[in-house]
C-alpha cells in the first residue's frame, strides 16, 4: 500500500479523484471518516517511566489533553470494498458479543454444574481472540489519516497505488501554469 499527501481543504471537502483509495476501482461515492489530530506527544508516555510523579503529571496532561480536536475528510470509495469491510466490523462485533454472552453464561453455571462452566468460558475465549484477531486485520487493512505540524497538508496511508497517481494527476492538473 501507498501513501498520499493532499491538501487539508481538499481532504476535508473531499475534492479528490473519483478513485477507490482502498481499491483502486472508479468510487461509487465518498465515506466521511473522522480522526482525531493531537491530543498529547507520543514522548509524554515516557512519563510512566518516572515513577508516581510522573503518572500524575500523566493524568494532569490528559486532563488538560481531553478536549482533542477531530479532523473530517471524505474519502473515495467503492460500494464493493466498503461493504465487504463493513461486513467484517460487523463479524467483529458479533464475536465479540457471543464471546460476553458466553463469560454470562459461565457465570450462571458456575455453580450449579462447574463443568459447563469451563466449556462456555472455553468457548468465550475462542471468541474473543478471534474478535481481537478481526478487529486487528480490520484496523491493519484501515486508511491511516495524519495531519502535518503545519495543518496544512493530510497524509492518506494505505490507499492503494492507482488512486495515489490519480492525486497526482488531479494536483498536476490544478497547479499547471
Amino acid at each position: 500500500m501507498a501513501a498520499v499527501s493532499v491538501f487539508v481543504d481538499d481532504a476535508v471537502r473531499g475534492r479528490l479523484p473519483m478513485v477507490c483509495a482502498r481499491s483502486g476501482e472508479p468510487a461509487d461515492y465518498m465515506v466521511r471518516t473522522v480522526q482525531p489530530v493531537g491530543g498529547l506527544p507520543s514522548a509524554a508516555w515516557l512519563l510512566l517511566l518516572v515513577g508516581p510523579p510522573g503518572w500524575g503529571l500523566l493524568l494532569i496532561l490528559l486532563l488538560l489533553a481531553s478536549g482533542t480536536e477531530k479532523l473530517t475528510v471524505r474519502i473515495p470509495r467503492a460500494e464493493a470494498g466498503y461493504e465487504k469491510e463493513r461486513q467484517m466490523r460487523r463479524v467483529t462485533w458479533g464475536a465479540a458479543l457471543t464471546g460476553m454472552a458466553c463469560v454470562g453464561l459461565a457465570f450462571l453455571f458456575a455453580s450449579q454444574a462447574p463443568g459447563q462452566a469451563m466449556v462456555w468460558l472455553a468457548l468465550a475465549a475462542s471468541f474473543l481472540v478471534a474478535a481481537a484477531v478481526l478487529l486487528a486485520m480490520v484496523n491493519l487493512r484501515a486508511i491511516r489519516i495524519s495531519l502535518d505540524g503545519s495543518r496544512r497538508w493530510v497524509t492518506l496511508s494505505g490507499v492503494h497505488p492507482d488512486f495515489v497517481r490519480a492525486v497526482e494527476r488531479q494536483e498536476a492538473g490544478i497547479h499547471r501554469p
